[in-house]
C-alpha cells in the first residue's frame, strides 16, 4: 500500500488488537459509540429457580452479542448447557465464550437465514429468544409462522447516542441499522467517505440516507470489518 494514513471512525468499541492491526496497516482507526446499550432485569430471570424454570432444556436463540452477553451477566454463577442457535460471527464467537458447556446447532449470518436454519432441525418446537428493544423481526416472525413457540425477553435497551462529529474521516465503521440512524441523526459525510457494513442489513439502512461508497464486511464480525478495509485501502490509492 501507499505510504499514505487513513482515518477511520468507528461507531462502537472494537478490540484493541484490532486498532492495532489497522494502525500496522497505515490505518488509524478513532473509536465514538453512537449506541448505549442499557440491560433491562426482567422479573422473570430473577433468582435462580426463576431462570432454570424459564431455560428449562430449551434452545436460545441470539441475533446479537449484546444479547449474548448481558445474559450472562444476568445468570451470574449458574451454568447452562441449553443449545444455542445464533448469528455466525461476532454473535457466535460472545456465545461459545460466555456459554461453553451449550452446543451451537444453528447458525446463520442474518435472522432470516438463521430462522431457516432452525426449521431444517425439525426438533424445535419451543425457543426463547434473547434480544434488545429493536431488532430485527424476520427471526421470530418466520419461526411463529412455522408454528414454533418464541418466547421473547428484551434483556437491553438499544438507545441512541449521537454526537456531532467535525473530524474528517476517509471511512466510517458501522455494525448496525441503529448506529447509523444515530450517526446521520446528527451529521452528514463528505462525498468521499467510504461507509463500511457489517453486513446487507447495515447496508440498506445506509443506502436509505447517503449516495457514498458502501462496502460489505467480508463475514459479520469486527476482524472482517478491519480484514476488509484493510483490503480496501490496499487496492485503492484514495
Amino acid at each position: 500500500m501507499s505510504n499514505d494514513h487513513y482515518r477511520i471512525l468507528c461507531t462502537r468499541p472494537i478490540p484493541a488488537s484490532l486498532i492495532q492491526t489497522a494502525a500496522d496497516h497505515g490505518i488509524d482507526i478513532t473509536v465514538k459509540e453512537f449506541i448505549q446499550i442499557s440491560p433491562v432485569r426482567l422479573p422473570e430471570l430473577s433468582g435462580e429457580d426463576n431462570i432454570r424454570s424459564i431455560l428449562a432444556d430449551i434452545p436460545m436463540a441470539f441475533t446479537s452479542a449484546h444479547a449474548v452477553n448481558i445474559l450472562r451477566e444476568i445468570l451470574g454463577d449458574i451454568h447452562i448447557s441449553n443449545d444455542i442457535c445464533c448469528i455466525s460471527g461476532n454473535t457466535r464467537i460472545a456465545a461459545e465464550q460466555a456459554f461453553p458447556a451449550s452446543a451451537i446447532i444453528a447458525q446463520a449470518p442474518y435472522g432470516i437465514e438463521l430462522a431457516n436454519a432452525m426449521l431444517q432441525l425439525k426438533n424445535i418446537h419451543t425457543v426463547n429468544f434473547f434480544c434488545g428493544n429493536i431488532h430485527r423481526k424476520e427471526l421470530p416472525e418466520t419461526l411463529s409462522q412455522a408454528g414454533i413457540q418464541v418466547n421473547k425477553y428484551v434483556i437491553y435497551e438499544n438507545n441512541p447516542q449521537p454526537e456531532k462529529v467535525a473530524d474528517h474521516y476517509n471511512g466510517i465503521f458501522f455494525f448496525s441499522p441503529s448506529a447509523v440512524s444515530s450517526y446521520f441523526s446528527a451529521n452528514s459525510i463528505p462525498a468521499d467517505t467510504v461507509c463500511f457494513a457489517i453486513g446487507t442489513t447495515t447496508a440498506n439502512a445506509l443506502r436509505e440516507v447517503t449516495n457514498n461508497k458502501i462496502i460489505i464486511s467480508t463475514n459479520v464480525d469486527a476482524d472482517s470489518m478491519v480484514q476488509t478495509t484493510i483490503s480496501y485501502f490496499n487496492n485503492n490509492n484514495c
